[in-house]
């Protein structure tokens, strides 16, 4: 089995530019077979009957998303309810590294168990299918468009606060970028920063995209690639789970039809130039308090 290939792909996002564009519209839905055939692709067939885990809300699918994640339309799953995933966001200022959840708009703590793969998690949203190519007497490849978001940003970066995404293909991790896993402390504004967006006013200077949508920072568009797999059945397993708490809710959109043996630069991802970010210049801050972090018992 090969390694999973990410790239970046350039995400439409303005600074301030997002109150004229369309809001992205979520559907919630836990029908796994509904979620598995609006990301499949041509030449890729489900063997048997997907599944899903998780809560009614916290899975969907969702159109009027290319101004504010990057394609148009696909799946979201999360670790909260998927109805609050639209914007705006209404958060007030924060600071990378130092903890506050007063007045964080995504955070639905449902107390329900998180996955095996993913260490000390909790709130898993997870959607398994097994699938071949064509008539399983060929191999290929998989490629999907995604793009990973979560509320712990920008505040919780470098805590034990670590939501994070995996694909499984045959039981192998390869959600990874740059050989770590997709988490908040891998895709950050310092670790693998051309990936990250940042939503949320802040202290730190970080831009803020502005975008109209609740999360407090996502990455780019992401293009993952497995190796060449060979014929036969092969099993892929979607997890998003929260880590250390079911507070502060990440999600993960993946793009409608990608999930396919395509070479994938042919996936239909828009390139949209990013515009030039302005630095956010914040004074009268400085006396501003390291702010603990106040967990409510899960």
């Amino acid at each position: 089995m090969g390694i999973l290939k990410i790239t970046t792909i350039a995400c439409a996002v303005g600074l301030g530019m997002s109150g004229a564009a369309q809001a992205v519209t979520i559907t919630t839905t836990d029908d796994a077979t509904t979620l598995v055939n609006t990301i499949l692709g041509a030449g890729v067939t489900v063997v048997g009957t997907p599944t899903y885990t998780g809560n009614t809300t916290q899975s969907g699918t969702f159109t009027g998303g290319a101004a504010e994640v990057g394609f148009a339309s696909g799946i979201v799953m999360s670790t909260g309810n998927a109805n609050d995933i639209p914007g705006p966001n209404n958060n007030s200022i924060e600071t990378r590294g130092v903890g506050n959840t007063f007045d964080d708009d995504i955070n639905t703590s449902l107390g329900t168990a998180g996955a095996a793969e993913i260490t000390n998690s909790f709130d898993a949203s997870v959607l398994e299918f097994d699938f071949q190519f064509g008539d399983g007497s060929i191999g290929g490849e998989v490629n999907f468009a995604f793009v990973f978001a979560s509320e712990e940003y920008i505040d919780f970066i470098d805590t034990s606060f670590n939501d994070e995404f995996q694909l499984l293909v045959d039981g192998v991790n390869l959600g990874t970028i740059g050989g770590s896993d997709v988490n908040i402390n891998n895709i950050n504004d310092v670790a693998n920063s051309g990936s990250y967006i940042n939503n949320v006013e802040n202290t730190d200077g970080i831009p803020v995209a502005g975008l109209n949508i609740g999360f407090d920072g996502l990455t780019s568009v992401l293009i993952a690639s497995s190796g060449l797999l060979g014929p036969g059945v092969h099993t892929a397993k979607f997890i998003i789970a929260d880590v250390a708490d079911g507070q502060l809710d990440a999600g993960v959109f993946i793009q409608a039809g990608t999930f396919n043996p395509d070479n994938p630069n042919d996936l239909p991802v828009p390139e949209i130039p990013v515009p030039a970010a302005l630095p956010l210049f914040l004074s009268g801050l400085a006396g501003i308090r390291f702010l603990r972090r106040r967990r409510k018992q899960a």
